[in-house]
């Protein structure tokens, strides 16, 4: 069993409880939308509708807000455990940790752009210590995605949600320092602090599993019990804090009915006893207290992607395998023709798909679903916390991790980074490996836009890497034309009924697809063969410094997220704000030069080429006939992008050297051959 190979399961009927295929940690949701579509006419969806909502009034525990809101953070807390931090720690392994912390953070902080100072600003802190715990724990932390428009401050967000903690810490170090940005020390204390804040939800939710298996908090307890209490705890991880019972009785009962309806949760509870058997005795005789209860519990949010990593490579196996020619593309008809003829579920609406950013519409007719972006997207993730949720994680990270260690700038020579990715291996790209042309050309293409080199935090460098690497690597989208929704914001903020696609609407979307390559019209209009090749934009977004910010502090915090420098549609090329000053720097040395030319060929009529003599004097055409054609090849070929500008630059001066020194030697040898004017050799 796998995260998306669940057998659609009926149970009670009568009472509305329908469980469908899904992830495992979505199977025990009631999904209305789910039902819902499986009615054929208005009326009998109407009828679903009422009649779930009517059962669900049954079905809401007394207490469903005890793991909710256990170890719920605020504002007090947030700030005292950051200041903690920046004093150095208050956990028995701190020193230790705050090492290793930094150790981990440094190569990328290294690599990032920094502002005046050296520092980082808003919006690369966020997005160093996004990789970081992407990366480290598989966690999503809404809000510190740096495409994510965090308000915390608004009075329709309250402080349970999990967006306003991170922008909270940050605004307190960024008014406490104010220009000056966040430097190595103080970002090690932001993800310390985020961390710290994490382990005191944990063990609010493990002092709410204590008190329903009535356990005291004081003195040790036997291992069996504590054991218990921390499966209490798991199953309401995996129920994201929707879990209560009112007593002993029906904290069992509710314990083996969700055992019982979780696909794999024989796996999952395997997965906890070895984590749990490793911090007990192999007789479970002895005792633990709490404290070393609490380490347990934190340990399993630290830990549990590394389980669900292998959901992850599973659904990235299965998708793999219904790719077309585009490798990490699967065609849409093809993706829900996965949903209607076999066990899987995948179902997403396009339109949801397309929010999420996992849904490649470049050719409408034929659109496909992006295979990293869809992995990684909310659906196939469990919100697990209050303050993060667990994802599949994003192995490009691991790739740009020994990009930014090998390189240790913020940029680099594309050829150095050919050389590096072409002996860079991932789980679908073996090595050695020769890059084709285009893919090289293009990276080339980014350096010339880059005044020669390449910023590695730019949208068309991890372009290039999805074109690199199309099955690890995600496609970067402009920013604000994604958003990471989970289904029920999705609906909420759409006023769709459901984020699923009904059978009517796959089974259209299969039919209306003449292109694909099972389909009786295939090849009818749509060319002689599908390509192999992946969209390009030229959009380029580089993060900001944090001076830029302070400039631009007016701005909505979502544009000021990356900085958009092109906007340019997949077929219409524009000219790229990012490029704009690399083209008035073309613009400008070739004004310069053409200036200098005029000049030069105004000012130095000298006779160049000999003709022959009439009256004793040497015929030769003036200088700037002969030079002045070919000068204005040499612009042409630079503004249309061909050479290089610092090329140029040593052209031309390497060529007044030349002429000057040609000068010199010529009248030099004149005068010691005692010539006169006319005599001379031509200059």
């Amino acid at each position: 069993w796998t995260r998306r190979q669940r057998w659609l399961k009926l149970h009670s009927e009568a009472s509305g409880n329908f469980w469908r295929c899904c992830p495992a940690h979505r199977c025990l949701r009631v999904h209305l939308h789910g039902l819902i579509a499986m009615g054929h006419s208005t009326q009998l969806r109407l009828y679903a509708t009422l009649a779930l909502v009517f059962f669900s009034c049954f079905l809401v525990p007394t207490r469903a807000s005890s793991f909710l809101r256990a170890g719920q953070v605020t504002e007090k807390d947030a700030m005292q455990t950051l200041e903690n931090e920046l004093a150095g720690g208050i956990r028995p392994d701190a020193q230790k940790h705050l090492q290793w912390l930094e150790e981990t953070l440094r190569p990328t902080y290294l690599a990032l752009p920094k502002n005046a100072a050296g520092n980082l600003g808003h919006q690369a802190v966020r997005y160093v210590l996004h990789r970081f715990f992407v990366q480290q724990r598989g966690w999503f932390v809404r809000g510190l995605e740096p495409t994510n428009d965090t308000s915390w401050r608004t009075p329709t967000k309250p402080l349970i949600v999990k967006e306003w903690v991170p922008d909270f810490l940050q605004d307190i170090l960024e008014k406490r320092e104010g220009e000056r940005g966040i430097d190595l020390r103080e970002l090690v204390a932001l993800a310390a602090a985020l961390e710290d804040l994490v382990r005191k939800e944990a063990v609010g939710r493990l002092q709410t599993a204590y008190e329903l298996h009535a356990l005291p908090l004081n003195g040790p307890l036997s291992e069996p019990k504590v054991e218990e209490a921390l499966t209490t705890y798991f199953v309401a991880y995996l129920k994201a804090g929707n879990f209560s019972a009112d007593d002993a009785d029906e904290l069992s009962r509710k314990k083996q009915l969700f055992a019982k309806r979780y696909a794999g949760y024989d796996e999952a509870k395997g997965w906890l006893d070895d984590v749990v058997g490793k911090r007990m005795s192999t007789s479970r005789s002895a005792s633990l207290n709490f404290a070393a209860a609490s380490n347990i519990a934190s340990e399993i949010g630290e830990k549990f992607y590394a389980f669900n990593d292998l959901e992850c490579k599973s659904l990235k196996t299965t998708l793999q395998g219904l790719e077309g020619k585009k490798a990490g593309r699967v065609r849409l008809s093809t993706f829900y023709k996965a949903s209607l003829y076999s066990h899987w579920r995948f179902n997403e609406k396009a339109d949801y798909l397309k929010r999420l950013g996992a849904l490649d519409d470049s050719d409408p007719q034929q659109p496909r679903v992006i295979v990293p972006n869809y992995i990684m997207s909310r659906p196939n993730c469990l919100e697990a916390s209050n303050l993060y949720a667990i994802c599949c994680r994003n192995h490009c990270e691991d790739l740009m991790s020994h990009l930014e260690t090998q390189i240790g700038s913020a940029a680099a020579e594309p050829r150095k980074i050919a050389e590096l990715v072409a002996n860079l291996p991932s789980d679908t790209v073996p090595v050695p490996r020769n890059l084709s042309q285009p893919l090289v050309d293009r990276l080339f293409q980014v350096s010339r836009n880059n005044y020669g080199r390449v910023p590695l935090h730019g949208r068309l460098f991890a372009q290039w890497m999805h074109h690199a690497y199309p099955r690890e690597c995600p496609y970067p989208h402009e920013v604000g034309t994604t958003s990471p929704h989970t289904p029920d914001e999705w609906m909420k903020e759409t006023g769709h009924s459901m984020a699923a696609a009904s059978t009517e609407e796959m089974m259209q979307q299969v039919a209306s697809d003449t292109c694909a390559s099972d389909s009786p019209q295939s090849g009818a209009g749509c060319g002689d063969e599908e390509s192999e090749e992946l969209p390009w934009n030229e959009a380029e977004e580089l993060l900001l410094a944090h001076r830029e910010e302070k400039e631009l502090a007016k701005v909505p915090r979502k544009e000021l997220a990356l900085q958009a420098t092109s906007r340019q549609d997949d077929t219409t090329a524009k000219p790229q704000t990012a490029s704009s000053s690399s083209w008035l720097t073309r613009v400008g040395i070739v004004a310069a030069a053409s200036i200098g030319l005029a000049a030069f060929g105004l000012a130095y009529p000298q006779r160049m080429v000999h003709r022959g003599f009439k009256d004793d004097k040497p015929i030769a055409l003036p200088a700037h006939w002969l030079l002045v054609p070919f000068a204005l090849v040499v612009l042409l070929v630079y503004g249309l992008g061909l050479l290089d500008g610092a090329t140029l630059l040593f052209a031309c001066i390497a060529g007044l050297v030349a002429l000057i020194f040609k000068k010199f030697v010529l009248r030099h040898s004149n005068q010691c051959l005692g010539r006169s004017d006319a005599g001379k050799l031509p200059v």
